[in-house]
């Protein structure tokens, strides 16, 4: 079974420099026992076509197994090893 990935963006906020951010929260089911590496599906916002590298993110485990970041995200995936337990489910807040 693959893991798979929907997202919502929950908000949008500006910093200093007014660059323009967003929230998401990346729903993630079906990880397996070791090494996963899931397509996250986050485009840009100016350009819909193209991949967008999350700069943050901040698990939440809605499942009781042990599951951390692999590797830091990038425009195409985010990747999860999960210790122990298959079928693990958990959302992933980034901010692109």
């Amino acid at each position: 079974m693959a893991a798979s990935a929907t997202y919502t963006t929950l908000y949008s906020f500006r910093e200093e420099r007014r660059r323009l951010y967003r929230r998401i929260r990346v729903d993630i089911t079906g990880l397996a026992s070791g090494a996963n590496t899931v397509a996250h599906g986050i485009t840009k916002r100016e350009k819909s076509g193209q991949g967008a590298a999350p700069i943050e993110e901040q698990v939440l485990l809605t499942s009781n197994v042990a599951v951390h970041r692999t590797q830091a995200a990038d425009a195409t995936n985010l990747y999860y090893t999960v210790d122990s337990g298959s079928g693990t489910t958990i959302s992933v807040f980034v901010t692109v």
